[in-house]
C-alpha cells in the first residue's frame, strides 16, 4: 500500500523487473490506481490501470482471488496465480479476499481507515493460518494504530434485543399508505435481475434505470405528502429510516425467515436515498471529517491490545421512531477556507464545484448512482470520475497537484467535500 498514484506504479515496475530478475515465474503482481497517471509527472509515460494489468476493472478482484488449488486442472490448463497487489488508495475497505496474509503499509493510516484498511487480513480461510499474517508498516507510529483499534477492541454489550420490534416498525412504514405491494414486488425482482447483470456501462445504466423507476411512485405520493403535510412526511420517513437501521441490526443475530421484511429493507433503503428534502444551501458539518496528521516513520513494535473494561451500548428496545438530531450545518465556501488554511493550498469555490465536480457529475453513472444510493456507495462511483476531472483541471497546478496526489489526508477532505456537494446536487435536480 502506497502513499501515492504515482509511487504505487513505479513499486509495481521494481517488483516485475525483480521478480524476472530472479526467475521468479509464479509470482503475477497486480496495480491498482483510479484514472490516468503521467507515472513522475512525464507526460510521454501515461499509463491506466487497465493498460497496466491486461484487463478491466471489475475483473482485478477474481483475479487476484485465483490460486491454482481451486483448480483441479492446474497441470493442463495453467493460470496466472497474482500473489502481490500494489495499491495506493483502492481496496482499503470493502476488499473482501480471506487469503490475503501480508500487507506492506508505506503511508499514513488514521481514523477509522486504519482499523478498515489492515483488517483487510482477517478474513479466514483453511489455506492460511495465524503464523501466516504479517503486516510492515513503513509510516505508522504503532502507538497510533494501537489508539486507532482500542476503540472497536474493548468489550461491548448490549441488552437483548426483541425480534419482534422489527414487525412493529414494519407496521409503522406501511402505516402511512405511501407503499405498494405491487411496486415492491416489482422492485425486488428488478433488484435481482440487476445483481445478475454484467457491468458493462450500457447494462449497469439499464439495470438502475429499473430500480429508481419502481420507487418513482413512492417518491412522489411522498413529495405530495410534503406539500400537504409536512410533519407527516417526515414521520415517514423517520420511521422508514428507523426500519431500515433495525433490520440490518437485528437482522445479523436473528435469522428471519419472512420474505416481506427483506422485501422492505431492499426497497426501503434505495427509497430513502430518493426521498426529497427541503433545500438547505449549508453543507453538513457532521458528514465531513475534518484532520489532519503528519507523517512520521517508526520500527517494530507490538501493539497487541488488553480489553480494560466493558462499555454497554443501548440495544433495540423501542420503537425507534423519535427524529434524529440535525447536525450543524456550514457554508461549502467556510469548509474549503479551512482546508486551504489548514494545507496551505489556494483552493477557490470554483476550482472544486464549478469545474471538477460538476464535471463528475455530467458523466452518467455519476446520476444514475446518485439516485439509487446512499452517500457514501455514491462515493464509490463518484470518487474516481471526480480524482479524473480534478486532475485534469489542475494538471497546471503543479502545488495543488502534488498535494492532492502525495498528501492522502488533504485529498481525502477535498474528495468528501466535493461527494457531497454533487451528491446532494444531483438529488435536488431530480425532487
Amino acid at each position: 500500500m502506497t502513499s501515492s498514484r504515482d509511487h504505487a506504479v513505479r513499486l509495481y515496475r521494481k517488483l516485475v523487473a525483480y521478480a524476472e530478475m530472479r526467475g521468479y515465474d509464479d509470482c503475477g503482481l497486480l496495480v491498482a490506481f483510479s484514472g490516468e497517471l503521467a507515472v513522475d509527472g512525464s507526460q510521454e509515460d501515461k499509463v491506466t490501470e487497465v493498460g497496466v494489468n491486461g484487463f478491466s476493472e471489475t475483473e482485478l478482484p477474481k483475479k487476484f482471488a485465483y490460486t491454482r488449488a481451486d483448480d483441479p486442472h492446474a497441470d493442463v490448463n495453467p493460470k496466472p496465480e497474482y500473489r502481490i497487489l500494489v495499491v495506493a488508495d483502492k481496496y482499503q475497505t470493502g476488499f473482501d479476499q480471506p487469503l490475503l496474509t501480508t500487507m506492506y503499509v508505506d503511508k499514513k493510516l488514521q481514523n477509522v481507515a486504519a482499523v478498515q484498511t489492515l483488517s483487510r487480513l482477517n478474513r479466514t480461510h483453511p489455506l492460511k493460518s495465524q503464523e501466516d499474517l504479517l503486516v510492515l508498516d513503513m509510516a505508522n507510529e504503532a502507538e497510533d494504530i494501537r489508539t486507532e483499534f482500542k476503540p472497536f477492541y474493548e468489550t461491548t454489550t448490549t441488552p437483548p434485543a426483541d425480534p419482534n420490534l422489527l414487525y412493529g416498525a414494519e407496521r409503522a412504514v406501511m402505516g402511512f399508505a405511501l407503499l405498494v405491494e405491487s411496486e415492491m414486488e416489482a422492485f425486488a425482482a428488478a433488484y435481482l435481475a440487476a445483481e445478475s447483470r454484467s457491468s458493462t456501462e450500457a447494462q449497469w445504466q439499464r439495470a438502475h434505470a429499473d430500480l429508481y423507476r419502481f420507487t418513482d411512485p413512492a417518491r412522489d405520493r411522498f413529495a405530495q405528502l410534503m406539500d400537504d403535510e409536512p410533519e407527516a412526511a417526515e414521520e415517514f420517513r423517520s420511521a422508514l429510516q428507523s426500519y431500515v437501521r433495525m433490520y440490518g441490526f437485528l437482522s445479523q443475530v436473528v435469522s428471519y425467515q419472512d420474505r416481506d421484511l427483506e422485501r422492505l429493507y431492499v426497497y426501503g433503503r434505495h427509497l430513502l436515498t430518493r426521498l426529497p428534502r427541503r433545500e438547505d444551501p449549508g453543507m453538513d458539518l457532521g458528514q465531513v471529517d475534518l484532520t489532519h496528521l503528519r507523517i512520521v516513520r517508526t520500527g517494530d513494535h507490538d501493539v497487541s491490545l488488553t480489553p480494560e473494561g466493558e462499555q454497554v451500548l443501548p440495544g433495540f428496545t423501542g420503537d425507534g421512531t423519535g427524529r434524529k438530531q440535525e447536525p450543524e450545518q456550514v457554508p461549502l465556501s467556510e469548509l474549503i477556507a479551512d482546508l486551504n488554511d489548514r494545507f496551505g493550498v489556494n483552493l477557490s469555490d470554483e476550482d472544486l464545484i464549478g469545474g471538477s465536480a460538476r464535471a463528475a457529475m455530467s458523466v452518467p453513472k455519476v446520476r444514475a448512482a446518485a439516485m439509487v444510493n446512499d452517500e457514501e456507495n455514491f462515493g464509490h462511483v463518484f470518487d474516481a470520475v471526480f480524482e479524473d476531472k480534478l486532475i485534469e483541471r489542475i494538471e497546471d497546478d503543479t502545488k495543488v497537484l502534488q498535494k492532492f496526489t502525495d498528501d492522502t489526508g488533504f485529498k481525502a477532505e477535498l474528495t468528501q467535500l466535493a461527494r457531497r456537494y454533487a451528491y446532494e446536487a444531483l438529488r435536488r435536480d431530480v425532487a
